[in-house]
């Protein structure tokens, strides 16, 4: 609350406009909230995001910087 007042962080108030988007946030967590009590529709929800987040995965990314940007191999572990 200190940084949005200005009495913390850099200085000024909301520097990073947090106050801009807070009722869209509130409306998207009160979504969240009664998705959440739907134990069944989250848990479908939830194996869904993890199943297709695999192409983003920071595995692959990883992957990719070492063999394209820092052209280097992995190492075997044993």
């Amino acid at each position: 609350m200190g940084s949005l007042e200005g009495n913390e962080g850099f200085g000024c108030a909301d520097y990073f406009l947090v106050g801009k988007d807070f009722p869209s946030y509130i409306q998207c967590q009160e979504k969240v909230d009664k998705a959440y009590r739907d134990q069944r529709k989250w848990t479908r929800m939830s194996i869904l995001n993890t199943a297709g987040s695999s192409k983003f995965s920071s595995d692959r990314t990883i992957h990719e910087y070492a063999k394209d940007i820092w052209n280097i191999e992995a190492v075997e572990l044993p």
